[in-house]
């Protein structure tokens, strides 16, 4: 049965439930319900406010405080990991020229480039090689076992520790890419693994290195740290290497 008439459609300024009735939402009662800064974003929020001089510069001061605890920490830290590879690398070049004794059946060498040696500054107290070295024949000069082993940036061998060591002469060693032979202070090995009983001298102080410099002459900067000492002692007949943490060498 067709309805003799259409009811009219609600208005749409509300809408009703079973229960309740709302106004339909109009674009400018949305925006009224938002923030107003959302609105306007120029305007600031309500209640906040910016920091003030006196806490910009209490800021300032604990950050300049933590840089100045912090810089020394750090250093510290990073020269002890330097004399901890020093002590690797010392430790290692040793045990390379007694176990090269001991396979090849002949003398072995760690040298280490003081104030006399003359092809390059940067070898003098900072730098070691393990050569193949026999004391009985200076017709045939002593060869290079790998390449040099320089000891980090800051960590220098001690001038009083090398100057106590006997000499290898006739030594041959690479320089970039040449070569030069020389006498060098030297720790030596013979083919059982101890220490070589033809040097008048032993290194019974051991070699020590520091946290610090020294210049061409031999001699240790002003501003190392001398109480940073590292020192590794040999026993005379097996060869074998002792670290010993030390005041002094």
């Amino acid at each position: 049965m067709i309805p003799s008439s259409i009811p009219t459609p609600a208005k749409r300024t509300t809408f009703s439930s079973k229960q309740h009735s709302h106004p339909a939402p109009t674009w400018p009662g949305f925006l009224a319900l938002l923030p107003s800064n959302l609105c306007n974003p120029l305007r600031p929020l309500r209640g906040q406010s910016a920091f003030t001089l006196v806490e910009l510069l209490a800021v300032v001061g604990i950050m300049g405080l933590l840089a100045a605890v912090a810089v020394p920490a750090l250093k510290g830290l990073a020269g002890s990991g330097g004399r901890k590879q020093a002590l690797s690398q010392l430790m290692g070049a040793l045990e390379i020229a007694r176990s090269t004794a001991l396979n090849t059946g002949t003398n072995a060498a760690v040298i280490f480039p003081d104030n006399t040696f003359a092809s390059g500054e940067a070898y003098k107290y900072r730098s070691m090689a393990v050569v193949a070295w026999n004391p009985t024949n200076s017709s045939t000069p002593a060869t290079m076992v790998g390449s040099w082993i320089v000891l980090p940036q800051g960590i220098a061998l001690f001038p009083n520790s090398i100057s106590a060591l006997p000499q290898a002469t006739n030594v041959s060693v690479r320089i970039l890419t040449t070569s030069s032979t020389a006498n060098y202070r030297a720790i030596c090995f013979q083919p059982d693994g101890g220490l070589d009983e033809s040097q008048s001298t032993f290194p019974t102080n051991g070699i020590a290195y520091f946290e610090g410099t020294v210049d061409a002459t031999g001699k240790t900067n002003p501003t190392s740290k001398m109480t940073n000492f590292e020192t590794v002692r040999l026993a005379r007949y097996t060869g074998r290497t002792r670290p010993t943490l030390a005041p002094a060498p």
